[in-house]
């Protein structure tokens, strides 16, 4: 193995190290919280974003479906993007690849939990990664840095479908998982904003 390699790998390994140690600090600290503040962080937070030119000028939003403890409850804002004659895809766990592929959801009350306990439309049709046509891209992640940098669960799952298309990615987070910077690999994707309660950050 040459010496550029051989310090490459340990570089990478300290990045992983560093990024299990701050997901297991922002995990600790989500489930900390008062749902009943976050339930009112989260309906603050969708005020923001639907006023934003980017929200109001998209018609098809691949978006995660929040529901899990800590978590941006996205749900109000699904149901807003559907009364405003948006479509909506989440993303959902293909059984036999265990990756994410997308499902179109028209009805929230269809959704029921699905692989990991996420929240998936019932009887939906499962399409690949690229597929519908969504022009943007809401973004779950465990920390965000306001270089666009993010921090998500570890699984790349969110990378690897992220990176089939370019469309504008937004990440929703509270205010305490916004950070300057969040160590990151050479596959992590990017996000272009961050919506928080308390401010939207232009990543730059």
């Amino acid at each position: 193995m040459s010496t550029v390699k051989a310090a490459l790998e340990m570089d990478d390994k300290q990045v992983l190290q560093q990024k299990q140690k701050l997901r297991l600090r922002m995990k600790n600290l989500r489930g900390s919280l008062d749902p009943t503040l976050l339930k009112r962080m989260s309906t603050t937070l969708t005020s923001h974003l639907t006023a934003l030119a980017q929200w109001k000028n998209s018609s098809h939003i691949c978006t995660f479906v929040g529901s899990k403890p800590g978590e941006v409850d996205t749900l109000e804002l699904i149901r807003i993007a559907l009364a405003e004659g948006k479509e909506i895809c989440v993303p959902v766990v293909d059984p036999h690849s265990l990756e994410l592929a997308l499902a179109p959801l028209s009805d929230p009350a269809s959704l029921t939990p699905g692989h990991f306990g996420i929240l998936e439309p019932s009887g939906a049709p499962h399409f690949a990664p690229g597929q519908p046509d969504w022009d943007l891209a809401l973004v779950p992640g465990l920390a965000f840095g306001r270089d666009g940098s993010r921090l998500g669960f570890g699984k790349g799952y969110y990378d690897r479908l992220l990176s089939v298309r370019s469309t504008p990615r937004i990440a929703l987070a509270f205010g305490f998982q916004v950070l300057a910077s969040v160590p990151v690999l050479p596959h992590d994707v990017p996000v272009d904003w961050i919506v928080t309660e308390d401010e939207v950050v232009a990543t730059g």
